[in-house]
């Protein structure tokens, strides 16, 4: 397997862990069982409720779409450009894209926000109190991995730090873009005491939720629990969980999205990993009806190219 596969794999692992997932987002475990008594396996079975309406069966969320824009704007840019993949997260944000998370809107609404976004960032958590480590900036991390260099956790840092000003988010960026390096260079999962490391440096917080992921049960991350599903920490450690633990791409997608949660985002970075490590070819047939599978066609191949004239 080449180096194209695996990053091809990790584009449409994550669009198809996104569209899928949503059919199981903000669901118990339980919930899961009773509208997919025997797993959500195709686009077609997503139930339509008022939230899954939002999109059509088979296309992706908020999550994929930032993804691509932040793929976009290094291309254009030809490196990690903060100033610009902020000015056109604010200009997707005046769309009023479905379902975006309530809080970007106050980071919007500033208007020196994309010329300093970590600056700004920082003084409007602090200022308003913000104590919200949640999972929305982590598969930027996968692209920032994908590209390496010496600056590689400095850089997933910056990406979570532009709109998340929360420590347990830059650890948990960081070690998401430390082993999709590895899956991409090697097809192995990093090495454990480098994210040991990694976590006691930035947030020792981030810790316990790297054991269970490594040592623990799927179980023990409770990532159906309401009061918490939207946790950076609980979305890093299940994706990790199923990179060290599940054998295929496909028992990644099914073990995350039969469980529930956030189920979108974390089927999202569990399958950017599970197809840096096992190539595209390894996703599952369903991959094939994603609506804007022609897309995501172009933006990998695009990035494909962009690594191998400026990276690794």
């Amino acid at each position: 397997m080449n180096f194209r596969d695996r990053i091809k794999g990790a584009f449409f692992g994550i669009a198809l862990g996104d569209a899928l997932g949503l059919g199981t987002e903000f669901m118990s475990a339980e919930e899961v069982k009773y509208y997919y008594p025997g797993g959500l396996r195709h686009f077609s079975q997503i139930i339509r409720d008022g939230h899954r309406c939002l999109w059509k069966r088979g296309e992706w969320t908020n999550d994929t779409h930032i993804v691509v824009m932040l793929a976009e704007s290094i291309m254009e840019k030809g490196k990690l450009h903060l100033n610009d993949f902020a000015a056109r997260l604010k200009k997707w944000g005046t769309e009023n894209p479905a379902d975006m998370t309530d809080f970007y809107h106050s980071l919007f609404a500033n208007e020196d926000w994309a010329e300093h976004p970590k600056e700004v960032t920082h003084r409007i958590w602090k200022n308003n109190g913000v104590y919200r480590a949640s999972n929305e900036a982590l598969l930027r991390a996968v692209i920032i991995g994908m590209l390496g260099n010496p600056h590689l956790t400095d850089n997933a840092v910056d990406i979570s730090a532009i709109t998340h000003d929360d420590t347990r988010c830059s650890a948990c960026s960081a070690i998401i873009a430390v082993m999709a390096d590895s899956l991409l260079c090697t097809g192995k999962p990093a090495d454990y005491a480098q994210l040991v490391e990694i976590a006691n440096m930035i947030d020792p917080r981030t810790l316990k939720y790297l054991e269970i992921a490594h040592e623990g049960e799927f179980e023990d991350l409770e990532i159906d629990d309401e009061n918490s599903l939207w946790f950076a920490r609980k979305t890093m450690a299940s994706a990790l969980w199923a990179i060290w633990h599940c054998n295929s791409a496909e028992e990644v997608l099914y073990r995350i999205v039969d469980a529930g949660g956030d189920a979108d985002t974390n089927a999202a970075l569990a399958m950017g990993l599970a197809g840096l490590q096992h190539g595209y070819a390894a996703l599952p047939d369903i991959v094939n009806d994603l609506i804007d599978y022609k897309r995501m066609e172009d933006v990998s191949s695009r990035f494909i190219n962009y690594i191998e004239n400026n990276c690794k």
